[in-house]
């Protein structure tokens, strides 16, 4: 096993060590399963969340952990790179690679617990009165991140959280953020909607959501609108015949 503490965690270093032999551990609560499975446990008064990637398959086996960095890790060292330009997402513990002959069975990411909420129940409850601003606020949380350079590789309204604090400001957070990209620049145009292109929500708030991103940066929002809802038709296009063909060769579709 292989595993790597935030230098400010090292109190969870008894739980790393042998996480994954308790990753099972009945009393821990499971917040997600499905490709992957994801827990949240309580060390000595400490909410923490432990997400297992599932196993590689084929040769990724080998080359994951020696050639190539763990999901896990890359999350780890991404979470890093976010905090440090501002952005916010839960705090990283520790990432940890579990080994079983010569490759590699699963990985583990460990990080602090986060009371944030879903995007996607925003979009689903859109026009509702309390969706319209925090959408706003959304918007301009995502001209932040294309400005720093920031690229989220599975940029969805799942992976996307918010907050509203006892003031009445919003607040968003990044999860699942294996893949991504950082530059130093801000994204070209192209970049831009080429990353907004996976926000698969319904067409009602994606276009409010567009029109309120044209509004922060100045650009026209009808052209924007338009643009985004381009590359997000054809995201869906090619996403649909991948599966298509999915089912046609294996009889079942990618979740």
């Amino acid at each position: 096993m292989k595993y790597a503490i935030h230098p400010d965690m090292e109190r969870f270093c008894p739980f790393i060590e042998t996480l994954p032999t308790h990753f099972n551990d009945p009393q821990a609560e499971t917040l997600f399963a499905g490709r992957n499975t994801v827990r949240a446990f309580t060390i000595e008064g400490e909410r923490i969340v432990v997400k297992r990637f599932r196993a590689p398959s084929g040769i990724n086996r080998l080359l994951y952990g020696r050639l190539r960095k763990s999901k896990a890790r890359r999350a780890f060292e991404h979470a890093s790179m976010l905090l440090e330009r501002g952005v916010h997402t839960p705090h990283p513990i520790a990432w940890c690679e579990e080994y079983r002959g010569k490759g590699m069975a699963c990985s583990y990411l460990v990080t602090a617990y986060s009371e944030y909420h879903d995007l996607k129940l925003l979009t689903q409850e859109f026009p509702a009165p309390h969706t319209t601003e925090a959408l706003r606020a959304f918007a301009g949380f995502v001209v932040e991140l294309h400005e720093k350079g920031i690229m989220h590789g599975d940029f969805n309204n799942s992976n996307t959280q918010w907050l509203l604090d006892a003031e009445g400001n919003y607040h968003f957070e990044l999860i699942d953020i294996n893949r991504m990209e950082f530059k130093d620049r801000p994204l070209t145009r192209k970049e831009c909607f080429y990353n907004l292109r996976r926000l698969t929500c319904p067409l009602a708030p994606y276009t409010y959501i567009m029109a309120c991103y044209a509004e922060v940066r100045g650009w026209n929002s009808r052209y924007t609108q338009l643009d985004a809802a381009e590359g997000l038709l054809g995201f869906i296009r090619a996403r649909d015949r991948r599966n298509a063909l999915k089912r046609f060769f294996f009889g079942k579709k990618k979740k």
